[in-house]
């Protein structure tokens, strides 16, 4: 006999900082019922440990697609009374880390995989890809998911050249004169910060 608890648990791994009360089967829809568990969290303004709850709020989210159907989870998240007087935050909700993120419609691990996909196909593409997933996903959600992607960091070389294998030579051009031009070449050179122009080196 299968345990159903801990079968959910499986399939919903991903979901295991939040307590699941019910998984509903809605036709393309599967709908997790959720809630934050029980215990005390830490102010963000002061750090001060507080378990009092002021009133509690739902938020509904998209999860990663189960067996190709797309998932919807909505958890009853509470709002916190910090009870410091003094504290400039009397209330606060709170945060589910590697779950739910701050103003965010999807979860952590949906997030990192729609991120993917926009990096490898961009908005449009990523937008006919993505619903034969099961995730729902619009062709200007794709655009703003990749915009959000940050740049990986660039370097300024430390040693710029110059290719003077292009410059057409005369029969009267000395050595002397080639290195005087070579010299004022460098001093008409400007580093910059690289851009998507690839830099030749010599």
């Amino acid at each position: 006999m299968v345990d159903v608890t801990e079968f959910v648990r499986t399939v919903f791994s991903g979901l295991s900082a939040l307590v699941i009360e019910d998984v509903e089967d809605a036709g393309e829809v599967i709908c997790v019922r959720a809630r934050t568990r029980d215990e005390a969290v830490a102010c963000p303004a002061c750090g001060t440990q507080t378990a009092r709850v002021h009133e509690y709020r739902e938020r509904t989210v998209a999860d990663v697609p189960a067996g190709g159907r797309r998932v919807v989870v909505k958890v009853r998240v509470r709002r916190m009374r910090c009870p410091v007087t003094g504290c400039p935050r009397q209330t606060f909700r709170e945060q589910v880390p590697g779950v739910l993120d701050r103003y965010q419609r999807r979860t952590t691990r949906l997030t990192a995989q729609v991120s993917a996909v926009a990096r490898e196909l961009a908005g449009r593409a990523s937008a006919r890809l993505l619903p034969a997933l099961g995730i729902g996903v619009s062709r200007h959600a794709m655009l703003r998911v990749l915009l959000k992607i940050p740049l990986p960091a660039l370097t300024v070389p430390r040693v710029l050249g110059i290719d003077l294998s292009g410059v057409p030579s005369r029969p009267s051009v000395t050595s002397a004169s080639v290195a005087r031009g070579a010299v004022s070449a460098r001093r008409r050179v400007v580093i910059r910060r690289p851009t998507a122009t690839s830099v030749t080196s010599a």
